[in-house]
């Protein structure tokens, strides 16, 4: 009886095994998706460290800051200061599917809006 039990609970560790790898794999759209996201939240985070440090959000075209930009470089993106704001909207076909998703982010929300689905 006890190596029945040994049989089950091996079978058991493979098959959580197998499910933990086929349900944790992520597509390579997947991958671009997540990173763009995250670093547009990363964007944002430098903007409000800007603003606190020095009262103005900064422009992209601004060689001393130009170094954080890199996160949406090959992408299409327009940036809008507006007052004591910001926003970001991102422009890709991360997919190669010929749709384009366009992504925003702004001073007011940390987090991605997705405004058009790639």
């Amino acid at each position: 009886m006890p190596l029945r039990l040994i049989e089950v609970g091996l079978l058991l560790l493979v098959l959580i095994g197998l499910g933990v790898v086929h349900f944790s794999h992520l597509t390579p759209d997947e991958r671009r998706l997540i990173q763009l996201e995250a670093r547009l939240e990363q964007l944002y985070l430098v903007q409000k460290a800007h603003f606190a440090k020095h009262g103005r959000y900064f422009d992209p075209n601004d060689e001393r800051v130009r170094r954080a930009w890199w996160r949406v470089e090959g992408h299409d993106w327009e940036l809008r200061l507006i007052g004591e704001g910001f926003w970001l909207v991102v422009r890709a076909d991360l997919d190669g599917d010929g749709q384009i998703g366009a992504w925003i982010i702004d001073a007011a929300h940390p987090q991605v809006k997705v405004l058009n689905k790639d």
